[in-house]
């Protein structure tokens, strides 16, 4: 999202600076003012960056308390609106019964009853992301906005999520849903993600305040594997198999497909689209412009798991076929 966000702010006309490792260089990196550091090192962040003023810092990489203290400090009285990236995942570990909420909303998370704890089994990435959160609420002086965004899909996406879906649709293959899969939700395009970061810091009205963004789409985990094998010009053939089933894999035991949840998770964007006016590509249109540049484009490895998908087809024609004996024998 960053490397989209910063072309569309240089296209506006807009002076940017990206503090990085300077690892990576897009395109546009002779365009930015680059200030080298790693965001962990706070007083070389301080360092670097106290002596700067901007109309605004979006912070993609706030992933604990510490993070959001050191922005703070450092940008207090220097910046028009500190606009926090965070995550739906706020939501999990009991934060929301999706269950019996559905959907819910931004005030769903009750702050009284969180610390700054890691509590044990809990994924440290949505509970760090909670504790950004509850200090900017309960301590901060910025002008501040968290925008919290569910798993974002996209062109060249480094998580692989994206490229597990698009390489089984490109080899023309069969595709297992395990069947407690049923769940609901929502995703979002990476170029939408930064068009709505750009209309958030826009609207004035969004200050101090709380934001869920999405795809105003529904999916389900069957609709979203058609939509990816139509945009790949292939027929999705679709094998329900429990997980009890898949568990006695040597090899595919761990199989879990991306976006894939037991329950319902749907989030009301009511809030976002009264502030700021969600702006949203068509699913099916940035799907098929997805799959067509890692058609195109991508050289790189195979998805996590590909190496056992013979396994993952042979467990899927197994399956059927003693599925279909059972039925008639039933």
């Amino acid at each position: 999202m960053g490397k989209i966000l910063v072309r569309l702010l240089l296209d506006r006309g807009d002076t940017v600076t990206v503090f990085s490792r300077g690892t990576s260089k897009p395109e546009w990196w002779n365009q930015v003012h680059h200030i080298p550091g790693d965001r962990s090192d706070y007083n070389d962040f301080g360092e670097k960056l106290k002596g700067n003023a901007f109309d605004a810092v979006v912070d993609t990489q706030a992933y604990k308390r510490e993070d959001v203290e050191s922005a703070e400090s450092t940008f207090l009285d220097r910046v028009d609106r500190y606009l926090m990236i965070s995550t739906g995942s706020v939501y999990l570990e009991g934060a929301v019964d999706f269950s019996s909420h559905c959907p819910y909303d931004e005030s769903a998370v009750d702050w009284a009853n969180l610390d700054y704890s890691y509590p044990a089994g809990e994924d440290p990435y949505a509970v760090g992301k909670r504790h950004c959160e509850k200090w900017l609420l309960e301590n901060s002086r910025l002008p501040y906005t968290i925008v919290r965004i569910p798993a974002v899909m996209g062109e060249n996406d480094p998580t692989g999520r994206m490229w597990w879906w698009v390489q089984r649709a490109l080899d023309g293959q069969g595709l297992i849903i395990p069947t407690e899969a049923t769940g609901a939700f929502r995703t979002l395009y990476a170029a939408d993600a930064a068009a709505n970061f750009v209309r958030i810091l826009e609207a004035p009205n969004t200050v101090r305040d709380i934001y869920y963004v999405a795809m105003p789409e529904v999916m389900t985990i069957e609709r979203w594997a058609r939509l990816v094998w139509q945009a790949a010009g292939q027929e999705c053939r679709i094998a329900y198999v429990p997980r009890e089933v898949i568990a006695k894999s040597r090899t595919i035991a761990n199989y879990a497909p991306p976006l894939s949840r037991p329950v319902p998770n749907i989030h009301d964007l009511g809030k976002a689209d009264r502030a700021f006016g969600i702006v949203s590509t068509p699913v099916e249109q940035w799907v098929k412009t997805t799959v067509d540049w890692y058609r195109e484009n991508h050289g790189g490895d195979d998805s996590v798991g590909y190496q056992f998908r013979r396994d993952e087809l042979s467990l899927a024609d197994r399956w059927q076929s003693s599925y279909l004996k059972l039925v008639a024998k039933f």
